[in-house]
């Protein structure tokens, strides 16, 4: 046999490869998606049915009273972020599964610090958007969402949702450069340790904040 033939087949394996095991989780990181209206928080009540266990974790949750009065100030949506953040890393550490995350994240690079909490504990991830016929359909909407979110609004959300997101996709995604002190389109006022305060401490221009027009809140996306 000719010798470069030999060392060429030389460099070859004839025993069968073993498969590739494919990565076995205990634990689920669900990231629901959706516009406002769309039907995400039935979703995350109908996972809860389905697995009694699961935790769910909303950036909303941050702007109810506790006399469940819900206060939105759009000055506090960073640190709300941050502090469901928290949450989910708390539970994560916990092991809490199913974890879920009841948010609009129309942006890969808003899903991506539970993408990476959910790597470091080893929780597979899984996206869910709601099936309702009307997800997509802006008239809609704006007639469900509970809080009032103009059609205005949910149109400029509709057009900037990114379809067909992975995790690879969120995880490899960066987040959109700084504009001085705003980030995700709000005021960067600083890390709250308590989040109650720190909407307490803002109720003296609650009644303000309301009444302004809903063009302050068009800067404002992935909490409801």
């Amino acid at each position: 046999m000719d010798d470069s033939l030999v060392l060429a087949l030389g460099g070859l394996s004839l025993q069968p490869q073993a498969p590739r095991r494919r990565r076995r989780f205990s634990k689920s990181l669900y990231l629901l998606r959706g516009l406002p209206g769309s039907g995400k928080t039935t979703l995350a009540r109908q996972l809860k049915r389905e697995f009694p266990s699961a935790v769910i974790f909303s950036t909303d949750d941050y702007f109810f009273t506790e006399d469940g009065s819900y206060i939105f100030d759009p000055d506090c949506l960073e640190d709300a972020h941050k502090w469901n953040q928290k949450r989910a890393r708390k539970a994560m550490k916990n092991g809490k599964s199913p974890v879920i995350i009841d948010n609009t994240n129309i942006h890969a690079w808003e899903m991506k610090p539970y993408v990476i909490m959910a790597l470091e504990n080893n929780y597979e991830v899984i996206f869910r958007e709601p099936d309702t016929h009307w997800k997509f359909n802006v008239r809609e909407l704006a007639r469900h969402n509970s809080h009032g979110v103009p059609r205005e609004k949910i149109q400029r959300m509709k057009e900037q949702y990114e379809h067909d997101v992975t995790f690879h996709i969120v995880l490899h995604c960066e987040e959109p450069a700084r504009n001085g002190n705003r980030s995700r389109g709000v005021h960067n006022t600083g890390n709250f340790s308590n989040p109650r305060t720190a909407l307490s401490n803002r109720r003296a221009h609650s009644h303000s904040t309301n009444e302004r027009s809903f063009s302050r809140r068009s800067d404002f996306h992935g909490v409801f």
